[in-house]
């Protein structure tokens, strides 16, 4: 009985063995998509369409639900859009990281945009990390990484026009709190140095006869809250004054400010996200300030002058169509410093002035190099 049973296994065993000999095996790897050759090779060269660029083959490689972050494929054009407007010669280059097929018809990147002048002047450096690709009419696309991305309303930037001219000798007092206040709200906060008379003036400048006239020094906050001389009643009004401005929400969100500099002329986009309910587009413009950080000249005091204008410009947003970049142009009557930085803001500029030219919020861009990022 024993040998009976143990003869059984052996016949079971080499039964199995022989059933599972029918069946094909397929232990060879599956097919791997090489994802430069499909997808990033030809939009680099897409990305490289001179003469006549177009941003059509560029656009065709992006799904129609494309979603970054809460940026949609028309935001993206949009962005895209504003750079070459600005930097129409710009230079773009695709460079892929790595991707990792997940399905026939899936798979996920990460890869990287950068875009810079013929002169190597970097105007956007974006990394894209986690970005899904799809595969549609036998055509690999980008999807983004499908994440909605809810911002928060910003705080406004404040931003302080400054009045004085070369060898004022009350203001150094002045200079000094405006030094301070701009570290202690890094990045939210900008102060224009205006001077009214000297080497130092801008003669196209129209902002002191608009305001004006009044002795300087004067600060003039926000568009609305004037503080003028260097006492100390005067000096102690500063950081409260920037606290209480520096708590309340932006009026508009500025997006992707993108520029650009030949020669003395700087050229530069924008999108213009409103987010208050109340904008009075009437006379509202856009203001955009070419500021110098570090002066050569000095204070009265041995210490440099800093956040100088040296050029200003504005135009009209009383009809424009903020679905789209907002352009301007720049002329610079001297030439642009190293160290140069571009201050924009949204601002009403009724007329005559009276304490009521609201300044919305606003940006500070550095022009060396004006680098944009998503991530």
């Amino acid at each position: 009985m024993k040998r009976w049973l143990i003869l059984s296994l052996v016949l079971l065993s080499l039964l199995f063995s022989l059933g599972c000999d029918r069946f094909k095996h397929a232990f060879e790897p599956p097919d791997t998509v090489d994802f430069a050759a499909e997808l990033f090779t030809p939009l680099d060269t897409a990305f490289h369409g001179f003469p006549s660029f177009s941003l059509d083959p560029v656009m065709a490689f992006y799904a129609e639900d494309y979603l970054h972050y809460g940026q949609t494929k028309a935001d993206r054009r949009n962005w895209l859009q504003g750079i070459y407007t600005a930097e129409p010669n710009a230079l773009g280059q695709v460079i892929l990281l790595n991707a990792e097929e997940l399905t026939d018809s899936t798979a996920i990147a990460n890869w990287r945009l950068k875009i810079e002048t013929s002169d190597r002047v970097v105007l956007a450096d974006s990394l894209f990390s986690g970005e899904r690709l799809v595969k549609r009419g036998g055509k690999w696309l980008l999807k983004g990484n499908q994440m909605t991305c809810v911002l928060p309303t910003p705080k406004q930037q404040v931003i302080v026009e400054y009045f004085t001219f070369y060898g004022c000798p009350n203001c150094p007092v002045v200079e000094a709190e405006l030094h301070d206040l701009e570290i202690q709200y890094s990045g939210q906060m900008s102060y224009l140095e205006h001077h009214v008379s000297g080497p130092l003036m801008i003669g196209t400048d129209p902002t002191y006869l608009y305001y004006g006239p009044f002795t300087v020094p004067t600060s003039i906050f926000q568009g609305t809250s004037r503080l003028t001389g260097s006492g100390t009643d005067v000096i102690d009004s500063y950081a409260p004054l920037v606290q209480s401005l520096a708590a309340e929400d932006s009026d508009f969100r500025y997006i992707n400010p993108t520029l650009g500099v030949e020669g003395n002329t700087v050229s530069g986009s924008l999108s213009l996200e409103q987010l208050a309910t109340d904008i009075d587009y009437t006379d509202l413009v856009l203001n955009y300030v070419l500021i110098e950080r570090v002066s050569s000249f000095n204070n009265t005091q041995g210490q440099p002058l800093r956040n100088v204008v040296r050029a200003k410009g504005y135009r009209s947003l009383t009809e424009a169509d903020l679905n789209q970049p907002v352009l301007f142009t720049l002329e610079s009557t001297v030439a642009i410093p190293d160290d140069a930085a571009l201050v924009i803001f949204v601002q009403n500029r009724p007329s005559p002035y009276a304490n009521n030219a609201t300044i919305h919020g606003g940006v500070e861009v550095d022009l060396n190099p004006a680098v944009i990022s998503f991530q």
